[in-house]
């Protein structure tokens, strides 16, 4: 989402990758996924995924990964991995009202690989690509002009539709109910409804929804009755499941799991919903957040966890059962930093929750992790 576009640091882009050999055997044959792990263990194997297990699908429910321009490791993880994936979704799109609106126009056209797609599309059989759409710039002005006349409605879902039927998508991941804050939602079901059935309409592209998560410490902006009205229109919902500590203020998990599955529940408490879980992907975080002492953060990708770990050799792990995340402290002249990254172990075990409530999965985004962790998909 919005606050997790994080691009690679300085120095990432400076040094040239060393990249480690497939191996054969898996991370769980290999003993990697634990609860205690040592940090060794991280840095060596990292980069060493099971090529055996590279074509085959581990986990049974679907899974989609975001692909960010920014962090382009991403393109590689996709084409790679991509008998793993259901959905690949390419953070591309922007759509942007114009001065008066009425005119609307789709931007980052540039971005758009073609020959990337092809590669993606050929390494998974069914693999699906439906890039993401956000909805910049608009006001609340913007989303009531729209919905207040039939025909401006219908221009601006063909603007996204003829545009996304050229470029030959499979679909659109709309992101535009965060942005509204909870306010004016008959006008977005009507919107979001309209945008669907267009899209079906001019060659069965699928629409998908990225929805915020609504348990504390964030308020409800997507609830049950959202999910039931728009469940007619939209194939898939991506949960924002993470991002967890912008809410609270204070060092902690960036998507713990009791809070994660939590939002899960709470769409699911409407028993028109339960038969339409499927329809949920919950979304993973494969990026981290490092905490100084005064609880200001940043975040962190995977090569810069790797650097840290080496240089500061924690000799231990904390798992946080409640949220199944692991941390390690370092020290620095400022005091000490808290460290929270996905591991092998916190991965396993939403994996395994998305298993046991017949849900699907997100990752946000592939260009961030660690390419050890496909073994577990």
């Amino acid at each position: 989402g919005i606050n997790a576009e994080y691009g690679p640091s300085k120095d990432e882009k400076k040094k040239k990758k060393k990249t480690a050999k497939p191996v054969l055997q898996s991370v769980v044959e290999r003993g990697l996924v634990q609860t205690e792990p040592v940090y060794s263990d991280i840095t060596k194997n990292h980069g060493k995924y099971s090529r055996l297990h590279v074509d085959k699908k581990l986990f049974p429910g679907e899974l989609l990964g975001f692909v960010t321009p920014w962090n382009s490791h991403g393109y590689d993880v996709a084409k790679t991995f991509g008998a793993k994936f259901n959905f690949i979704s390419p953070v591309w799109l922007q759509i942007v009202p114009g001065a008066g609106g009425g005119s609307y126009r789709i931007q980052g056209g540039h971005d758009i690989d073609a020959g990337w797609i092809r590669d993606v599309r050929a390494n998974g059989t069914d693999l699906r690509v439906l890039p993401r759409l956000l909805f910049e710039q608009w006001s609340l002005q913007h989303l009531a002009q729209v919905t207040s006349s039939e025909a401006e409605l219908l221009h601006m879902v063909q603007v996204v539709v003829e545009f996304f039927k050229g470029e030959g998508f499979d679909g659109a991941v709309l992101e535009v109910w965060r942005q509204f804050a909870g306010r004016e939602k008959a006008r977005l079901h009507r919107m979001i409804m309209a945008l669907s059935e267009g899209l079906k309409e001019a060659g069965n592209m699928a629409t998908f929804l990225v929805i915020p998560p609504g348990v504390q410490p964030f308020p409800e902006l997507f609830d049950k009755h959202d999910f039931k009205i728009l469940q007619p229109y939209v194939d898939r919902f991506v949960m924002m499941t993470y991002d967890h500590h912008h809410g609270t203020g204070r060092p902690g998990p960036v998507g713990p799991m009791d809070w994660g599955l939590r939002n899960i529940l709470l769409i699911m408490e409407h028993e028109d919903n339960d038969k339409y879980r499927y329809k949920l992907l919950y979304g993973l975080n494969f990026y981290g957040a490092d905490f100084r002492g005064d609880g200001q953060f940043e975040p962190i990708l995977g090569g810069r966890y790797i650097e840290l770990l080496r240089s500061s050799k924690p000799n231990q792990f904390i798992w946080h059962l409640k949220a199944s995340e692991h941390s390690f402290e370092y020290r620095e002249p400022s005091g000490i930093h808290k460290v929270f990254y996905p591991s092998l172990r916190s991965l396993q075990k939403r994996i395994e929750a998305a298993e046991k409530f017949k849900i699907g999965l997100a990752i946000w985004e592939i260009g961030q992790g660690l390419d050890y962790f496909y073994d577990l998909f």
